[in-house]
């Protein structure tokens, strides 16, 4: 581990890459774990309704892509948990809130599950079956919030005031703060990450579950069309906070073309993801679309770091 450190040390890019990866692809699994039952319990609603076994086979296949991101991310966190933290102690915060947002998620985990493996036995009681399903999003949200809790007070008393801080300045009041921006952005995160990866899940399963050309053909454009239709929620919250922050630089008077650009650019990046969407939803061979959709997932997955960075920054 010395020799790690020290590799790392004399490489700061590589640990500044490594870092990068480290928040980014766990925060998005997470946010694609936590949708991921309300996602699949809608297909299986509309499976119910429209009376298309499709739906229903998409559901299971969502259902197990949650199921595995849910449990590598328990696994995943209990490794971290324990390279990290010292020690569980009654008395530490920061320990006691890092232990409640594991058990939180292995809590959605659990009920994700119950949800997959009970898809037999739950068959003839749709209602039960979709009510867990639900049940297990509602749980994955709230592991969602807890671990973002966790990781801004872990950045609070990792700063160089932390001795003197308060709540009022963990939690500011003031609605310019860039933390309530991040959580007007969850919402449509958790909607949009499970269908960015569900829509590459079942091109890749397309081998493994031999449904035939026109279940992939058409449920691949309909998580596609899920996706896009969050993210351009998300986009229209992005438009208004940078709308707001240009008219706090002006009232500042410190706004600049520099400040136009940069929230241009911010704007148009972010909306390559539903164009991209947009072109698999539209198609009729949806099939061929495998780096379209992996190009739409890894911008998405991108969005996690000033996420992240907005929802700890103190």
């Amino acid at each position: 581990m010395n020799a790690i450190h020290e590799f790392l040390l004399a490489n700061p890019l590589l640990q500044t890459g490594l870092d990068i990866i480290s928040v980014t692809i766990p925060l998005a699994a997470l946010l694609a774990f936590a949708g991921m039952g309300f996602m699949s319990g809608t297909a299986r609603i509309l499976s119910l309704t429209r009376r298309r076994s499709s739906y229903d086979k998409c559901a299971r296949q969502l259902a197990l892509l949650g199921l595995i991101l849910g449990w590598l991310l328990l696994i995943g966190g209990r490794v971290w948990i324990f390279f990290t933290q010292a020690g569980y102690t009654p008395d530490s915060l920061p320990s006691f809130l890092v232990e409640m947002s594991w058990i939180l998620l292995s809590l959605a985990v659990l009920i994700s599950s119950l949800y997959y493996t009970l898809w037999k036995a739950l068959k003839n009681m749709p209602v039960l079956h979709v009510t867990l399903g639900m049940l297990s999003g509602v749980q994955g949200c709230v592991a969602v919030v807890a671990t973002l809790a966790a990781a801004r007070f872990l950045a609070a008393f990792a700063h160089p005031d932390a001795a003197a801080m308060t709540l009022a300045d963990i939690f500011p009041a003031a609605w310019s703060a860039p933390l309530w921006s991040a959580l007007c952005y969850t919402l449509p995160l958790i909607l949009a990450m499970p269908a960015a990866f569900g829509a590459l899940w079942l091109l890749l399963r397309r081998k493994h579950d031999d449904f035939g050309r026109d279940h992939y053909n058409t449920m691949i454009p309909w998580c596609a069309g899920w996706a896009r239709n969050a993210w351009c929620l998300l986009w229209l919250l992005l438009l208004v906070s940078s709308g707001l922050q240009i008219w706090l630089h002006w009232q500042d008077g410190v706004f600049s073309a520099q400040d136009a650009i940069v929230e241009s650019s911010r704007l148009l990046l972010w909306l390559i993801p539903v164009l991209l969407w947009t072109m698999v939803r539209r198609s009729a061979i949806a099939l061929r679309h495998k780096l379209t959709l992996l190009a739409a997932l890894l911008i998405a997955v991108g969005f996690m770091l000033p996420y992240y960075l907005e929802a700890t920054s103190i």
